[in-house]
């Protein structure tokens, strides 16, 4: 990723932050108590149409250090 590609990304996650502020609030309480091996992560998407995408998954050790890593680049 050059530098103008990280300054566009910036700007956007910007727009993301202000249309959406329970997202970033959201992330941080997560942050702030901290992730664990065993916690379960859970995502589901709602189409207007009615259907509807889950997925979840149960932390290990080695997703440990990929949380960690993201956590950095933020």
């Amino acid at each position: 990723m050059n530098l103008e590609q990280m300054f566009m990304a910036r700007q956007a996650w910007n727009v993301f932050r202000e249309n959406h502020p329970k997202v970033p609030a959201f992330i941080d309480a997560v942050q702030e108590k901290g992730y664990c091996e065993g916690m379960e992560i859970a995502i589901a998407v709602r189409y207007p149409d009615g259907d509807v995408h889950k997925a979840g998954i149960r932390v290990t050790k080695e997703d440990m250090e990929i949380l960690d890593s993201m956590r950095s680049m933020r």
